[in-house]
């Protein structure tokens, strides 16, 4: 059996400019929305291609990097991790600063206004046996969603008994291939 896990293209949203923390948070909601501006490499055109099933977060970014495949079932349970939010006045940072900043404050435990690290587990371990049920079924699957919940699906891949093949970072259009004997 085995399990795909692609990261997502390049996200079609504008990072140049320097945002204060409350225009962040727009920006935030607008770079949910966007779709991507780049195209699949080969070997993910090829592995969606030849997937019999692929699943994405219910995010445009994830839809659109999976839309050369043949099946394609939509979850929100595989969007993103929740990044936490509070209003810091008179700093303006790039939205990537203030991406790394708030995960930051996740990681170390803060999550207000989002889902605490214990919840976004629990959903990484359900995602990890909603894709080990649909290997099961299929063979393989492919999952197009995003590089850090993609982390932690892999993490609960592995308490489940599936050997990753390589580890290749978490670029845009990456993948992590899973796999298990039956």
């Amino acid at each position: 059996m085995k399990i795909i896990l692609i990261r997502h293209g390049k996200s079609a949203c504008d990072f140049s400019k320097r945002l204060t923390s409350q225009d962040y948070r727009e920006w935030v909601k607008k770079y949910e929305e966007e779709g991507i501006c780049d195209l699949a490499p080969e070997d993910v055109q090829f592995a969606l291609s030849e997937a019999p099933l692929v699943v994405t977060s219910h995010l445009k970014r994830a839809i659109e990097s999976a839309k050369s495949a043949d099946v394609i079932q939509s979850d929100p349970l595989y969007r993103e991790l929740d990044l936490p939010y509070f209003h810091v006045s008179l700093l303006k940072l790039n939205p990537r600063i203030w991406t790394v900043f708030y995960r930051s404050l996740w990681l170390s435990g803060f999550s207000k206004q989002s889902e605490t690290q214990k919840q976004a587990k629990k959903r990484a371990t359900l995602a990890a046996q909603q894709l080990e049920d649909h290997a099961i079924t299929h063979g393989t699957v492919v999952l197009v969603g995003h590089g850090f919940f993609n982390r932690y699906i892999g993490r609960s891949l592995k308490k489940l008994g599936w050997l990753v093949e390589d580890d290749k970072g978490s670029a845009n259009w990456t993948i992590h291939t899973y796999i298990k004997n039956r």
